[in-house]
């Protein structure tokens, strides 16, 4: 099961203009024969379904059974997809009917934030510099209430989901300064840059912060 993929509930259609169909890294293949009538929420559903790490437009049309230029009468593109992605998991009743563990709870909802900050890097400013919304808090809370329900005190879900928020925003900052470092090319000395293979990654991290607490209540 992709972690978080049983938090996901309806989302009301709706149609958002067309845009142009820009290159993917994928070719999706359309089947012969009728294809199922589309809705805004079976493509949320099928994003859903191929997980957040593989969330591309080509995988989404495939297990559709339909055309990527098909999506676009839908969602404007990637990045909007995940949106409605992200806005169905916050505004989730509290009501917990999935089956994972409290490593996958935290895992999944580390995947999440961080390809939202790699898809908007501007997100991460907005944290600084903005007020909670009600929907980030409904996230939140209901975040942490998984992790309650899996055996967690309310004090170490609250700990173990701040200290993987940090883990994520740290490494979504790191990424940012990768690729502008990487765009430099050289040093001062003209040497070429050598980058750490594991700067903006999350996942050393969150490992450790689960390992840490998984010896801790032994």
């Amino acid at each position: 099961m992709e972690p978080l993929e049983a938090l996901v509930s309806g989302h009301a259609e709706t149609r958002p203009e067309k845009s142009e169909t820009p290159k993917l890294p994928c070719a999706a293949k359309r089947s012969v024969g009728r294809p199922r009538r589309l809705t805004l929420d079976a493509i949320v559903d099928a994003a859903c379904a191929v997980g957040i790490d593989r969330l591309e437009m080509c995988f989404v049309a495939e297990r559709l059974n339909t055309g990527v230029a098909t999506l676009y009468g839908y969602v404007r593109g990637r990045d909007h997809l995940l949106e409605l992605v992200a806005e169905r998991m916050a505004t989730r009743a509290l009501a917990d009917t999935y089956g994972g563990t409290w490593q996958e709870v935290l895992r999944g909802h580390a995947a999440l934030c961080f390809e939202m900050f790699k898809s908007k890097p501007e997100m991460i400013g907005n944290l600084i510099g903005g007020e909670k919304s009600d929907q980030e808090v409904a996230y939140a809370v209901n975040i942490m209430t998984m992790l309650e329900n899996r055996g967690l005190s309310r004090e170490d879900a609250a700990d173990l989901y701040v200290e993987t928020n940090q883990a994520v925003i740290g490494a979504a900052v790191m990424l940012v300064r990768r690729n502008i470092l990487a765009n430099a090319g050289v040093d001062q000395d003209g040497n070429a840059i050598s980058l750490p293979p594991g700067l903006g990654d999350y996942r050393p991290t969150l490992d450790r912060i689960v390992r840490d607490y998984e010896e801790r209540v032994k």
